[in-house]
């Protein structure tokens, strides 16, 4: 075993064994003069949020400097900067970005940071940094796709409690639906149906093909990326459910292009159940304080054996580029401190990927919603986000414009994944 691995197999060791808090204890592997680690870090986190997580590491372990970049925008000045020579030691990596940019991280080697030790250690939605030669980032922080729904119009409806199940969903939106006379509508029971103006259409599709078995993309024997959609009449009737919903002939009929963006129609207060993430609810409260809505777990198929949603995940990768690798993967260990990976969920609006925090009690009632649905996440390793939005969209809109079918909307998202995987 190469000295540098010996270095983070024993910061992991002492790690684990306190419960990750015991990180700051180990002195090894600093500057190259013996002084702090010089380390440069890339990412769309706010620059607050991460000076509030690190705040502790800088001065005799680490001399860091963090460049925010919007998330949009971040992947093309990484690459502009890569091509250039001038790109950082580590990035706060996106899941969406694991696919795309795999083969400019070092991973940590499975003999020190093995399998098990990190499935034991951090939840599922973070295996996407999980490769055949080892990690290629420590998780940071996990975001879980949720439900928020309007207790005013709930209340209204005579209903007393969210949807738990998805056939729970079919029977209360007609209830939940309103319409003027012409049929217009004008409250919307659930954000389902289409995909240019539903948030989050993508991830709320992807969970509902994880619902039914099917991974999407998975890394292959060979250490590659394929296809996992074999299933076609599981994934069919998850297509099919969702766009269900926006088809006017059917009492489901609860939504169409004409209306606003779900969150804004949500945040309105037009909207009885609306799927986001757990960093949404700050923002959905400052932008109507005065809205009655409360947190619920995403709705499940009853009677399944899978428990699965949908979750995206971050986490701190070293750069082939760096000068100093081994510094950044003490970093990104040093960050998965429990202390410091609560203080980073706080900031963010997430919630830490460490399973040993998730399992105490949360006071906050959203808290405990957010925390059991991080439990249940998983990951879609998406081979590139932006091509993947417009595949998505096309199989959608094909269907609820009656230009396709369920077997071949399937059909179509499966050899477009096939390409974008090439």
């Amino acid at each position: 075993m190469r000295p540098f691995q010996i270095i983070l197999l024993a910061v992991f060791v002492i790690a684990a064994i306190g419960g990750l808090v015991a990180f700051s204890l180990f002195k090894g592997n600093s500057g190259p003069n013996g002084g702090p680690a010089v380390l440069e870090i890339w990412g769309s986190f706010p620059a607050q949020a991460f000076s509030a997580a690190t705040a502790d590491l800088s001065g005799d372990e680490f001399n860091l400097t963090y460049t925010e970049i919007r998330a949009d925008k971040f992947e093309q000045a990484f690459i502009e900067a890569l091509a250039a020579g001038r790109g950082p030691d580590a990035i706060i990596l996106p899941s969406d970005l694991v696919v795309r940019h795999s083969d400019k991280i070092v991973p940590i080697p499975l003999d020190t940071l093995s399998e098990r030790r990190f499935k034991d250690s951090f939840v599922e939605a973070t295996e996407v940094f999980l490769s055949t030669t080892g990690t290629i980032a420590v998780p940071l922080a996990v975001d879980p796709l949720v439900a928020y729904w309007n207790r005013d119009r709930f209340g209204a409806a005579g209903i007393a409690r969210p949807p738990r199940y998805w056939d729970e969903v079919l029977t209360l939106v007609p209830k939940l639906t309103l319409r003027n006379r012409l049929g217009q509508i004008q409250i919307s029971g659930v954000s389902l149906g289409e995909y240019r103006n539903i948030t989050n259409a993508k991830e709320i599709l992807a969970a509902l093909f994880f619902q039914s078995g099917g991974k999407l993309v998975s890394r292959t024997i060979e250490g590659g990326f394929g296809v996992s959609l074999d299933d076609f009449a599981n994934a069919g009737s998850a297509l099919g459910f969702f766009t269900e919903f926006a088809n006017p002939v059917k009492k489901l009929y609860t939504w169409n292009r004409g209306l606003p963006p779900s969150r804004d129609m949500f945040a309105s207060g037009d909207l009885a159940l609306y799927f986001g993430f757990a960093s949404e609810y700050a923002g959905l409260r400052e932008k109507n304080p005065h809205l009655n809505m409360s947190a619920t777990p995403f709705p499940q198929t009853r009677d399944s054996k899978l428990v699965v949603s949908f979750g995206k995940a971050w986490g701190i990768a070293a750069l082939k580029t760096s000068k100093n690798p081994a510094g950044a993967m003490r970093l990104g260990f040093a960050l998965a401190d429990s202390a410091r990976a609560q203080k980073l969920a706080e900031a963010l609006g997430t919630v830490p990927p460490l399973r040993a925090l998730l399992e105490r009690k949360q006071e906050s009632a959203a808290k405990s919603v957010f925390y059991e649905a991080a439990l249940q996440a998983r990951g879609f390793l998406d081979p590139n986000p932006t091509e993947t939005t417009k595949l998505f969209q096309a199989v959608v809109e094909d269907i609820t414009g009656g230009r396709g079918q369920l077997t071949s909307g399937v059909g179509d998202l499966r050899s477009g994944l096939e390409r974008l995987l090439r």
